[in-house]
């Protein structure tokens, strides 16, 4: 079988790795120039920074994308737990010197809340309920035929007996008020929905508790909480996400598939309602018995293939899609005598949040939506890679990387106009936490939704692909068109690396067994 992938992001090159270990013939094309799209590095003057996703979850050996990777014979990368810290205006949450036990984080917001003591301990529970779920669930997806109707068993019968099911409607906003009276507390499990331009009111509630692993807050926390609840720890990838992106590209290029970079696809040919193969952006028609397109879904759909060949409700789908909006990001090259460790607590990540109530949360989003960009007055990230791998910087400086939210498209200029303006704001606001910050700034890259739109081939930047907006969906990837596929975080399993890779790799594996039945 003839396969041709479109997109060399981390999506991509999963299902390319598969297909050419089951032996086909594998072709990937990527218009930018070196594969990863955003899981790819930014480098200058012996500096080096990531781009999108900073830290990974369940990437170990026996966790989901672990498990993937070992399955592809995917080696040549080094991984590390982390956590990270959280800083709200009126608090921070950090991990504690000498380790308190897996429920030290609950026991401190306690002492926060004491209002809500009883909320918390509520919180708790449904926690450790939800966690057995998750585990059910993994254990279910790992097993077969009757191992696996056991699995489901335990799995349904844990979300009817835990009370859980009566929640699965709920958004996080009714969520939060059914725990906490607080909203300062309340911002603590939700804030990070900001991340995905979601309001909470719009956001699934019982995926707080995915967003809520303790581990995240104290990579000491074992992944065992207790009899069937297990977490998925985070990690760093030392090097950077661009070790995971060769390691890759070498496996592929091993079993004789090919990286074709430089070289967008210009044309899906469609016959008789099925693919035939592509043009490139040099004019080439090139067979292929499959497609698998990454991305974005109006590029690849409009563009590329055209309305004529797509039925109108999957047209429809296509236009009612709740995307993400964008990242402002500023990459810094830090001078060693500056003492970052001091001012970010030893946290490689950190989120600085500067709201104070679910209200401003949602009314932020909105606002962000709308073309307004809040400049880091409401909240940014801040990620220091040099913490794992002090050689992403040359002469024992250190990376840095300051990053907001912000609207694709501004409602007032544009973003090559205003980015310098921008960045001195970010940084104005960054040396309230880090003093004197911009005095140890060695190097300064700003980049803003228009390069990260170039880097990712759309129209849109849509940082981290679809919304996770309540009774919404991506979409599918198998497409009306036979013989096209759709994958990504764009596609029906949503953003993120922990999604994008399984729906990938899931992908990969019906092509295949579809071509052997054929």
């Amino acid at each position: 079988m003839k396969a041709i992938i479109i997109g060399s992001g981390i999506s991509g090159l999963t299902a390319a790795a598969y297909l050419a270990q089951k032996g086909h013939d594998v072709a990937v094309y990527e218009q930018f120039h070196r594969a990863g799209g955003v899981c790819g590095p930014f480098k200058k003057n012996g500096y080096k920074w990531d781009l999108g996703q900073l830290i990974i979850e369940g990437l170990g050996p026996d966790e989901p994308l672990g498990r993937i990777l070992s399955e592809l014979n995917i080696n040549g990368y080094e991984l590390e737990v982390e956590d990270r810290g959280y800083v709200f205006p009126n608090f921070e949450i950090n991990k504690p010197k000498d380790y308190e036990g897996v429920k030290w984080r609950i026991e401190y917001l306690k002492e926060l809340f004491p209002e809500d003591a009883d909320g918390l301990e509520r919180y708790w529970k449904d926690f450790l309920h939800f966690t057995s779920l998750m585990t059910f669930a993994r254990r279910m997806e790992n097993s077969k035929r009757l191992k696996a109707f056991y699995w489901k068993l335990r799995l349904f019968a844990k979300l009817f007996s835990s009370g859980l099911f009566s929640k699965k409607d709920w958004s996080a906003t009714k969520l939060m008020d059914y725990y906490f009276t607080n909203e300062a507390l309340q911002l603590v499990f939700i804030s990070i929905i900001a991340d995905f331009f979601t309001p909470p009111s719009e956001f699934l509630g019982l995926g707080v508790f995915s967003l809520n692993p303790e581990a995240i807050y104290d990579k000491r926390i074992p992944k065992k909480i207790d009899k069937n609840k297990i977490q998925l720890y985070h990690y760093n990838i030392l090097g950077g996400m661009n070790k995971l992106i060769d390691a890759l590209v070498s496996r592929i290029e091993a079993l004789g598939g090919e990286i074709i970079l430089n070289t967008p696809v210009n044309k899906i040919r469609i016959e008789n309602d099925e693919v035939k193969g592509i043009i490139d952006g040099k004019g080439n028609e090139v067979e292929a018995d499959i497609v698998i397109a990454s991305g974005a879904a109006k590029k690849i759909f409009f563009d590329l293939v055209g309305e004529e060949y797509l039925p109108e409700e999957f047209i429809e789908s296509i236009n009612n899609m709740m995307l993400m909006e964008s990242i402002f990001m500023l990459q810094l090259g830090i001078d060693k005598s500056y003492d970052l460790s001091n001012y970010n607590n030893n946290y490689t990540v950190r989120y600085y949040y500067r709201i104070e109530s679910t209200k401003a949360l949602e009314e932020s989003i909105e606002d962000e939506r709308s073309g307004n960009y809040h400049k880091g007055e409401k909240g940014f990230v801040v990620h220091i890679p040099t913490f794992h791998t002090p050689e992403m910087a040359p002469d024992g400086n250190h990376a840095m990387t300051l990053y907001t939210i912000c609207p694709d498209r501004l409602k007032e200029g544009t973003w090559e106009e205003r980015k310098e303006e921008f960045a001195a704001k970010l940084i104005e606001y960054a040396e309230e936490y880090f003093p004197n910050l911009s005095d140890a700034i060695l190097i300064q890259e700003i980049l803003t939704p228009q390069d990260f739109r170039k880097r990712t081939y759309s129209d849109h930047h849509a940082f981290g692909g679809l919304a996770p907006y309540l009774n919404s969906s991506g979409i599918s990837h198998q497409t009306p068109i036979k013989g096209l596929w759709f994958i990504g975080a764009q596609s029906e399993t949503g953003g993120g690396i922990n999604n994008v890779m399984p729906g990938a790799y899931k992908t990969a594996q019906l092509v295949n067994s579809k071509y052997a039945d054929n």
